[in-house]
């Protein structure tokens, strides 16, 4: 089958830049000797992170524990990052049965969370490993390095939990005074800390500047989007996961209307545009609707027709992939395998 002969919208992944994505950070990680934990919530597909583990990989972060079941369903049981604090019976149930048949560690950031995993796990008699949240760049969740120690003294004395290190997200150069500073305290304070885990696709070829890093997590460095080929870190022919789309009205000179909006595309603007347009790169997405894409074509010296069928990269990959069912995967132009999309929808 030709990419010619699929319906639209679709969403597809071009085989040969996924390759060059995966070659070019293993090579950068292997270089600096720190390992690679990739984050699967941006694919969310069995045959990517069977590939990734296969290139390599130390093992694979999941932002869920849905994310999890799915993958240890499907053959993954590796070592597996949940970066979340856990927190509700339902959720630790769930996260004892899934010790039992695969290595875990989760994040923590409250003696609420790591009490809770400690009665769980001590209860499910398995053993969950932790690493204490540092709030790397402020406004989401983590905390001091004095108050991570605190937390690091209770995590080591809790039955059923094992204190592996400290985490963040995400880790820029500029937080290494951050990591540095929680790294002396555990060292004072006795504390193991064998993971020291960074994160963060934008700042993953600087993690070399904070040498403390055993181990980084990255997810969109496998497809880019088209908020990285703002940023730099991918080319338009870096950027692997396209969505395929048809123009279905001109309804003015300047505007053309496509047949995915923001359940195709995702509903996330960056720098004004929720895609970038392959063949018509001076075109600027300036809405959306459920199923239309607003397309502003008055900077295009040719502009799309009817019928015509344009490929969209879209601003963020991750909510993207996770309005699909299945992700077609081709190479110059023939498709050479549909991927299905297990853990869509897994937001618990």
């Amino acid at each position: 089958m030709q990419v010619e002969d699929l319906d639209t919208p679709v969403l597809i992944v071009d085989l040969d830049a996924l390759e060059e994505n995966v070659a070019r950070y293993r090579r950068y990680f292997e270089g600096h000797r720190i390992a690679f934990r990739p984050h699967i919530k941006t694919h969310k597909t069995l045959a990517l992170a069977h590939r990734q583990m296969a290139e390599g990989a130390i093992g694979i972060t999941c932002q869920k524990l849905g994310e999890v079941e799915v993958m240890v369903a499907g053959g993954l049981r590796t070592d597996t990052l949940v970066p979340y604090n856990l927190v509700g019976r339902q959720k630790l149930d769930r996260l004892t049965a899934l010790a039992r048949q695969t290595r875990m560690t989760v994040a923590a950031d409250s003696e609420y969370t790591v009490r809770g995993l400690s009665e769980a796990a001590h209860a499910g008699g398995v053993s969950i490993g932790v690493l204490v949240e540092l709030d790397a760049v402020g406004g989401r969740t983590g905390v001091s390095p004095q108050r991570a120690v605190e937390l690091g003294r209770l995590i080591d004395a809790l039955p059923g939990l094992e204190l592996r290190g400290v985490m963040g997200f995400p880790t820029p150069p500029k937080t290494r005074p951050l990591f540095q500073e929680a790294l002396d305290l555990f060292d004072r304070a006795g504390l193991p800390h064998p993971v020291v885990s960074g994160g963060s696709t934008k700042c993953a070829f600087q993690a070399h500047e904070v040498p403390e890093f055993t181990e980084y997590r990255a997810g969109e460095y496998l497809v880019g989007g088209a908020g990285h080929m703002w940023g730099g870190t991918h080319t338009v022919a870096q950027c692997a996961l396209r969505v395929i789309t048809t123009v279905v009205s001109r309804p003015a000179e300047g505007r053309a209307i496509l047949d995915g909006g923001s359940k195709s595309l995702s509903a996330t603007f960056r720098e004004g545009s929720m895609g970038h347009l392959v063949e018509y790169p001076d075109a600027r997405f300036y809405g959306a609707s459920e199923e239309h894409g607003h397309v502003d074509v008055s900077a295009c010296a040719q502009k799309p027709e009817i019928g015509e069928r344009v490929q969209v990269i879209p601003v963020h990959p991750c909510p993207c992939v996770n309005e699909h069912d299945e992700l077609v995967a081709v190479r110059k132009g023939r498709v050479e395998a549909v991927w299905p999309i297990y853990a869509r929808g897994k937001v618990r």
